[in-house]
């Protein structure tokens, strides 16, 4: 199976967004062509549904679906969700926000031929809490300022930023994102680290041995990662910090209680994802990746991307999302000529 992706962060928020006719799911298979499936279950107030034919080799394209029967059920309630409804060519929609700790199960039929199914459960949002760093009266040695971030991952979670863009009056995904966490995946490394020239404080470290101090965000030196993070399922609780080519959002040192960020903020959102989800998210970009590298053994990737879809191909699959404030986490360090050896971050 091929999958072309013109932009790998439209699967990660594959619920949103999708009026739109214009997303062709293309897919390579063996002739007899196969029904290719693609749903993702979210708390909007929407969930879509695309379908599409494999192209057979000796196709020149992949037959449309024109009709469908489409159900959603809730079986942890044991009831029926809903039915989609067509709204334009290859895409059905249902209004229906999906539960958390939910299992469902979708069927999906077309005339003439099997029916295909699959079972998904939606993830409980993922458990992020921020940090808020407060400024002291008198700043000591190695002092954190800012905002991090604590959590274990009991599931794979994924992480974003978007800034407010004026001229478009939206937000915009963020091209460059880093993190001092870890055990973060490499999966899609630009090859940049964050270095002197992000830092918003102006200027260069002061010299050994003179009194003073400086500003060092906790994710210099660290590598920027391509549009997303993925932070893999661990047990363990660790805090970290967040960094990129973002705008922080507004935060109070003296008002620590949580808020949504406002419209024209920017924001960081975490992921959990479904086991499924995850899998087929991550196979398909080291497709993608492959696909559009100047590596020509490429050529030689069979075409398995996962599939849990019964009967059929493709991805039905959930994520719960969460927004969070958001700026930048730095370490301030003091040089005294009295104690020259005293530079190490605390």
């Amino acid at each position: 199976m091929k999958k072309i992706i013109s932009d790998i962060c439209f699967l990660l928020v594959l619920a949103s967004g999708l009026c739109s006719c214009v997303q062709d799911v293309i897919l390579d298979a063996k002739e007899e062509p196969l029904l290719a499936v693609s749903c993702v279950l979210s708390q909007d107030s929407v969930q879509t549904l695309m379908l599409s034919w494999t192209k057979g080799a000796s196709e020149a394209e992949a037959p449309r679906v024109t009709e469908a029967a489409a159900v959603l059920t809730d079986l942890t309630e044991n009831r029926e969700a809903g039915h989609f409804v067509h709204t334009c060519e290859g895409f059905w929609q249902l209004k229906y926000t999906s539960v958390p700790g939910h299992r469902y199960r979708l069927d999906v039929t077309v005339p003439g031929q099997e029916p295909v199914w699959a079972e998904q459960t939606v993830p409980e949002a993922p458990a992020v809490v921020s940090i808020y760093s407060k400024r002291p009266n008198v700043p000591m040695h190695g002092d954190k300022w800012g905002l991090q971030y604590s959590s274990s991952f009991p599931r794979a979670v994924w992480a974003w930023a978007e800034n407010y863009d004026a001229e478009q009056q939206k937000r915009v995904p963020v091209d460059k994102i880093c993190t001092d966490y870890p055990n973060v995946d490499n999966i899609n490394l630009s090859g940049e680290l964050f270095e002197n020239s992000n830092w918003p404080f102006g200027g260069e470290p002061m010299p050994s041995g003179s009194s003073g101090a400086y500003d060092e965000f906790c994710t210099y030196g660290h590598p920027f990662h391509r549009r997303f993070l993925r932070f893999p399922q661990s047990d363990s609780q660790k805090v970290f910090s967040i960094d990129g080519k973002f705008k922080g959002s507004y935060y109070n040192y003296d008002d620590d209680s949580p808020r949504e960020p406002s419209a024209e903020e920017g924001v960081l959102y975490f992921a959990s994802l479904s086991d499924e989800y995850d899998h087929y998210l991550c196979e398909a970009f080291k497709y993608y990746q492959a696909e559009i590298s100047d590596d020509l053994s490429s050529i030689y990737i069979r075409d398995n991307v996962y599939s849990n879809i019964h009967g059929g191909v493709g991805i039905f699959g959930a994520y719960t999302q969460i927004p969070v404030r958001w700026n930048h986490a730095y370490v301030r360090i003091f040089w005294d000529n009295d104690n020259s050896d005293d530079t190490t971050l605390g």
